[in-house]
């Protein structure tokens, strides 16, 4: 059997050689042809090279927008399958790196050793994966609040991660009056005065889909 040929993007040289690690142990061969810590570099690379699947780890600068990346990376590379490991999902992001051609979405703590594996090679034969967090994301939505929608929520979640509203925007693609328009309706929903207290608010109150339940 022809192995799967790889290429690894992720900012960190640690996740890097961790994800080669643990694709290293297929049963079925997969063969890292090329590791970098940027896009550029690997749509550079495929150029020359044929890759079947592209791994991404989603640990990249704040003001990148991940989605926009994704889709110029499968635009010019036609067939490749995309598997993206992420610390932090969202729903709209999800559903949009999805729509942006992904085949696998991985949470990072959904036994990686073995969903890592079994996605390459899902994805090099055309099939999607979903770890369960990220299915019980997208199938379990909180009954929102009418004032607001996903995407503020999407906000509330960067702030509560430590994003500026500049940084909120660049990563989801979206003006940034979108995002103080959205700050503004969640501190008027949950009664805060400022963003400090919204994004404490938002901890006590677990009003985000993967705050811990005590």
């Amino acid at each position: 059997m022809t192995a799967v040929s790889v290429v690894i993007i992720s900012t960190s040289a640690l996740t890097r050689g961790g994800i080669q690690q643990i694709v290293g142990k297929s049963d079925v061969q997969i063969e890292v042809v090329n590791m970098t810590a940027n896009f550029t570099d690997a749509s550079s690379f495929m150029r020359d090279h044929n890759v079947r699947v592209a791994i991404i780890d989603d640990s990249f600068p704040r003001a990148v927008n991940l989605t926009r990346e994704l889709k110029k990376l499968v635009d010019a590379h036609p067939g490749l399958a995309m598997v993206l490991i992420m610390q932090r999902p969202m729903v709209s992001t999800v559903r949009a790196m999805l729509n942006s051609g992904a085949r696998a979405i991985l949470f990072k703590d959904d036994d990686l050793d073995r969903a890592l594996i079994q996605a390459v090679h899902m994805a090099a034969d055309g099939g999607t994966t979903i770890s369960p967090t990220v299915s019980r994301l997208l199938e379990q939505q909180p009954i929102l609040p009418s004032t607001v929608d996903q995407r503020d929520m999407d906000v509330l979640q960067l702030l509560t991660d430590g994003f500026q509203p500049k940084e909120i925007a660049a990563h989801l693609g979206v003006d940034r009056k979108i995002v103080y328009r959205g700050i503004k309706k969640l501190s008027v929903t949950y009664g805060a005065h400022n963003v400090a207290q919204l994004v404490n608010l938002a901890h006590q109150h677990k009003v985000l889909p993967l705050e811990k339940k005590e």
